[in-house]
C-alpha cells in the first residue's frame, strides 16, 4: 500500500466550525478545550489508523465530522440538551475510534503477550486467524479498539475534561465509558451508563449520548467515507474490500429525512448495486442499522421528552439492482416445526438423552471453569472441585441438575442460550480463551432437549465473575421467554429445573434406571457426580472411572503412553500365534489340495505344503464346501424342500452338524473361485472339481451343495518361515452399554458416544480385545449432531489410530523373538504407514 498515496486523499472539506453541534457551544467555556482536542488526534486519525488498518474503510477526521453531523440531524432539540451533553457527544464522535491508533511500542508488546490492558492474548488471535501475523494484529485492535479508546481517554486526555469552574469534577470516566460502549450491547450500556447524572451545574444523560453515537456511527455508510481513488490506492482484498464496496452502493449522504404525513422522522437508503453479493451485504447492513434504530428507541423514549427519538423505525430502502434481479424475499424459519425436531425423538432417539444433553453441558461449563481457576490460582486460594447434582425433589414436583461451572452473563444467554444454533463454545470469544479443554457442545441446540424431560423448563444462572444471577422460564413450544435480574452473590453456576412428573415418566418411574443411565453414559474423573432423593435423604455416588482393571494374565495398554488428546485403556489377551505351515491356519474341517491334474487330495503331511505358493498379496483365498452326510440327508432334504430350494438357507441353518472341507488352490487359480452352487453332479467350478467327485469324500448322492470363497489374511515375515495371520475391518460392533459385562466403551471429553463403532482396519491375530474404555479429548472429533455417532470418516479416522497404538504397545509387550519382533514392525510398518497428529 502506497502511504502517501493514502494521504493525499484525505484533504477534507468538512470544517470543524461549521458543524451545528459545534456552534451550540459558539459561547461555552467547553469549545477551547475541544478544538485543542481535535488538532491533537486529527493526526492519529489521520496518519497513525491507516497505517496500521490499510485496507479497512476509513477511520480518520472526516469520519468524525460525518458522525456529528448525523448526530444533529438525529436529535429532536439540541437546544433542549445541556452544554455538557453537547460536550460530551462532540468528544464520543472525535475519540471513540482512537483506539484504532496503537503505537508501535503498543503493538510490539502485543505481539509478545505482554500487552496488560487486554486479558486476551494476541498468541490466541494468531490461531484463530491461521497464523497470519497481520491479519490477526489488525483483528485484535478492531475487536478490542472501544476498549483501547478508553483507555487512551484515560492515560492522554483526562487534563482537557475538566468541568468549567470545578478544579476536581471532570468528565473523564463518563466519557471513556461512553466511546467503549459503541461496540456494546444496550445491556451492557444500561448496566454502566447513567441515564441522570450531574456534574457542577450541568446535567447530562450518559445512556442518551452512547445511543446517538452508535446511530452516528453506523449511518455513515456511502463513498464519502471510500473515496473512489483512495480504493483503487488501497486495493483491498477479502472481507474488506467487500466492507468499501458496500459504501459505494449507498449515494445519499443525508440519510434522515422527515415524513410530514406521519410527523417524523425516517432513515432512507438511495443507490445503486450491480452484484447481487454486495445487494445481499448491504440489505444486512441497513437490517443492523434497523436494529440499531428500535434498540435506541426502546432505551431512550422512556426517558424524559428532550431525549426522545421520534423515528419510523423501518427504514426506507431504494437500492436499485443494476443486471440482476433481486427481490425482498427471504428465508425464515418457523420456530414451532424447528422446536418439534429439535426437541423430540428425532435427532436423539430417546427421550432420556435430554439428560445426557444436559449433564454435558454441564460437565463443559465446569472444566472450562476449572482450567480458567487452574491458571489465575495463587497460593492460599481454594481448589475448584467440579460437582453435578441431579435433585429429585417429589415433594415440590422439580428436577434440579445443578452445577457450579462458568455460569452465563446476560450477553451469553442473549447471544448463545436464546440463539438457537448459535454454539458459544464455537464463538471467536471463547476461542481466544485458547484453554486446553475442548467442551464437547458443537451445535447450540442441545438445551432443547430438555423438552424431552419436561414441557417447562426454569433456567437459574450467574456468571462466575459477575454480580447479577438471571432466572429464564421457558415453555416447550413457546418461543417466549421471561427474565429476571436480581444481584445474588452467593449463587454460583447454573440450575436447569425441570418437572419432576414429567421427568420421572421418561425413566419409567423407577429411580434405578436414573442411577443405571448415569453410570453408564458418563465417566467421573476429576468430577463430583451425585443423584440426590430430596425427600427420602438419599445420596448416590455415581463411580465410572476411565481406568479398568487388569485381570491376572492380560495385559493392559495405557494410551496416554502413546497418544495426545486420546486417553483411556485396552486391556487384551494373547490370541494365536505365528504361522509356521499351514497346519497353524484356521481352516474349516479337513485341508485338500486341488489342481487340474490330481484333481482333489487330502493333505496328510502339512510339513509339504510350500505357503508362499497360495499367498496373493497377503492373502489366502480357499474353497470351503459343506458335505451332506447320510445321517443327514434327510433333514437337510426336508429343508430344501420347506425353504423350496433355498440352499444356503439350509447350510447356515445344519452348519455345525455338517462337515466341512477347505480346499486350497495355488495363485494361478485363486482367481478363478467364485460362490456357487452345485445344480448336478458334472457341475463344478474346476475340471476336476464337480459334485460327483465329492461323492467321494461321503457326501451324499441325492442332495446338492455350495461352494464358498473364503479369505485368510496372512502377512508375511520370513519368506517360507514366518507368516502373521491377520483381520481387515469387516465386521461393525456396537457397543451399548455392559451387556457382555466387559467394558468396550468410547466417550468424548467423559461423555459416551453410545453407537460407536470399534473396526480396526488391520487387527494381527497374535491378541484378542478384552476390554476398551477411550476418551477422546480433542476437538477435531465432533460426533454426529445426534451425538450416538460419528460419521463414517471421523469413525475410521478413529479407529486407525487406536489400531496403531494398539499394536505398537503390543510389539512392545509382548514377549518376542527378534523374528517375531520383526515381522510385527513391519506389518506396522505396512498397514498403518500413515502418522497422525495424535501420535507421540
Amino acid at each position: 500500500m502506497n502511504q502517501d498515496n493514502v494521504n493525499l486523499t484525505i484533504d477534507t472539506t468538512l470544517k470543524i466550525d461549521d458543524l451545528a453541534l459545534i456552534k451550540h457551544l459558539e459561547n461555552s467555556e467547553f469549545l477551547p478545550n475541544i478544538k485543542t482536542v481535535y488538532n491533537k488526534i486529527q493526526p492519529l486519525l489521520n496518519n497513525r489508523i491507516p497505517k496500521i488498518f490499510g485496507s479497512y474503510t476509513l477511520h480518520n477526521i472526516d469520519h468524525s465530522i460525518r458522525i456529528m453531523e448525523y448526530m444533529a440531524d438525529i436529535i429532536q432539540d439540541i437546544t433542549a440538551l445541556s452544554e455538557l451533553e453537547i460536550t460530551l457527544l462532540i468528544y464520543s464522535a472525535l475519540l471513540h475510534d482512537i483506539g484504532m491508533a496503537v503505537s508501535e511500542n503498543d503493538i510490539t508488546l502485543i505481539k509478545n503477550d505482554d500487552f496488560k490492558s487486554i486479558d486476551i492474548k494476541f498468541s490466541s488471535m494468531k490461531k484463530v486467524m491461521d497464523n497470519d501475523e497481520d491479519l490477526a494484529l489488525t483483528e485484535y485492535i478492531r475487536r478490542f479498539h472501544s476498549s483501547l479508546s478508553a483507555k487512551y481517554i484515560r492515560e492522554n486526555l483526562n487534563e482537557f475534561f475538566q468541568i468549567p469552574g470545578q478544579i476536581t469534577a471532570y468528565f473523564t470516566e463518563d466519557l471513556a465509558l461512553i466511546c467503549e460502549s459503541h461496540t456494546k450491547d444496550f445491556d451492557w450500556i444500561s448496566a454502566n451508563l447513567t441515564q441522570n447524572d450531574k456534574k457542577g451545574h450541568f446535567h447530562y444523560n450518559a445512556q442518551f449520548i452512547a445511543c446517538i453515537l452508535r446511530l452516528g456511527d453506523i449511518l455513515d455508510i456511502d463513498s464519502s467515507r471510500t473515496p473512489y481513488t483512495l480504493y483503487k490506492s488501497v486495493n483491498p482484498k477479502g472481507i474488506s474490500e467487500n466492507e468499501w464496496k458496500q459504501h459505494f452502493v449507498i449515494t445519499n449522504t443525508k440519510k434522515i429525512e422527515f415524513d410530514s404525513v406521519k410527523k417524523q422522522k425516517q432513515l432512507v437508503f438511495h443507490g445503486e448495486s450491480s452484484t447481487a453479493n454486495i445487494h445481499r451485504k448491504i440489505l444486512l447492513y441497513i437490517d443492523w442499522v434497523e436494529k440499531e434504530l428500535i434498540g435506541s428507541m426502546e432505551l431512550v423514549n422512556i426517558m424524559p421528552n428532550q431525549y426522545n427519538l421520534l423515528f419510523d423505525s423501518s427504514p426506507k430502502i431504494h437500492i436499485k439492482p443494476i443486471g440482476f434481479t433481486f427481490s425482498e424475499y427471504k428465508m425464515s424459519l418457523d420456530y414451532h416445526a424447528i422446536s418439534q425436531l429439535l426437541m423430540g425423538e428425532k435427532i436423539y432417539g430417546s427421550k432420556s438423552l435430554g439428560l445426557r444433553e444436559i449433564i454435558q453441558n454441564s460437565l463443559d461449563a465446569s472444566r472450562v471453569r476449572q482450567e480458567i481457576e487452574k491458571q489465575n490460582y495463587q497460593f492460599g486460594d481454594d481448589n475448584y472441585e467440579p460437582k453435578i447434582k441431579i435433585i429429585l425433589d417429589s415433594k415440590n414436583n422439580t428436577v434440579t441438575i445443578r452445577d457450579y461451572g462458568m455460569g452465563m452473563s446476560m450477553e451469553i444467554i442473549k447471544k448463545h442460550f436464546l440463539n438457537i444454533g448459535v454454539s458459544y463454545y464455537n464463538s471467536t470469544d471463547f476461542k481466544l480463551r485458547d484453554l486446553n479443554y475442548k467442551p464437547i457442545g458443537n451445535y447450540g441446540i442441545g438445551f432443547l432437549s430438555c423438552f424431552m424431560l419436561s414441557d417447562n423448563v426454569k433456567v437459574v444462572t450467574r456468571d462466575y465473575k459477575g454480580k447479577s444471577k438471571f432466572t429464564v422460564e421457558l415453555e416447550k413450544y413457546n418461543e417466549y421467554t421471561s427474565l429476571t435480574q436480581i444481584d445474588d452473590f452467593n449463587f454460583e453456576g447454573t440450575e436447569v429445573i425441570l418437572n419432576y412428573a414429567n421427568f420421572m415418566s421418561v425413566f419409567g418411574n423407577n429411580v434405578a434406571e436414573i442411577k443405571k443411565f448415569l453410570d453408564t453414559y458418563f465417566l467421573t474423573d476429576g468430577i463430583t457426580l451425585q443423584l440426590i432423593l430430596k425427600e427420602e435423604e438419599i445420596t448416590h455416588d455415581i463411580i465410572n472411572l476411565l481406568e479398568i482393571a487388569e485381570p491376572n494374565n492380560f495385559i493392559k495398554i495405557n494410551l496416554s503412553d502413546y497418544l495426545n488428546d486420546i486417553e483411556g485403556y485396552v486391556i487384551i489377551k494373547n490370541n494365536k500365534d505365528y504361522v509356521t505351515n499351514i497346519e497353524n491356519l484356521d481352516f474349516k474341517g479337513d485341508i485338500y489340495t486341488y489342481d487340474d491334474i490330481n484333481g482333489i487330495q487330502k493333505v496328510d503331511e502339512h510339513s509339504t505344503i510350500d505357503l508362499d505358493e497360495y499367498i496373493i498379496d497377503n492373502e489366502i483365498k480357499y474353497i470351503s464346501i459343506p458335505l451332506v452326510e447320510e445321517d443327514l440327508e434327510e433333514r437337510f432334504l426336508n429343508g430344501i424342500t420347506f425353504t423350496n430350494s433355498a440352499i444356503e438357507d439350509v447350510i447356515e441353518k445344519l452348519e455345525t452338524d455338517l462337515r466341512w472341507i477347505s480346499i486350497i488352490v495355488k495363485k494361478d487359480l485363486q482367481e478363478e473361485i467364485y460362490q456357487c452352487t452345485f445344480d448336478d453332479e458334472d457341475s463344478g467350478i474346476f475340471e476336476n472339481l464337480k459334485l460327483k467327485e465329492l461323492y467321494k469324500l461321503g457326501h451324499s448322492t441325492k442332495c446338492t451343495t455350495a461352494i464358498f470363497e473364503e479369505t485368510i489374511n496372512i502377512y508375511e515375515g520370513e519368506k517360507n518361515k514366518l507368516y502373521l495371520t491377520f483381520d481387515k475391518a469387516e465386521r461393525y460392533f456396537y457397543y451399548r452399554g455392559n451387556y457382555d459385562k466387559k467394558r468396550k466403551e468410547l466417550f468424548v471429553r467423559s461423555v459416551l458416544i453410545k453407537e460407536f463403532k470399534l473396526n480396526l482396519p488391520y487387527t494381527a491375530s497374535l491378541f484378542e480385545i478384552e476390554s476398551l474404555v477411550v476418551n477422546l479429548t480433542s476437538r477435531i472429533f465432533v460426533p454426529e449432531i445426534s451425538r450416538n455417532s460419528f460419521d463414517d470418516l471421523t469413525n475410521e479416522e478413529i479407529n486407525y489410530i487406536l489400531g496403531k497404538a494398539i499394536h505398537c504397545s503390543v510389539l512392545e509387550k509382548f514377549t518376542l523373538s527378534n523374528e517375531k519382533k520383526q515381522t510385527l514392525q513391519s506389518f506396522i510398518e505396512h498397514y498403518y504407514a500413515r502418522i497422525t497428529e495424535f501420535e507421540k
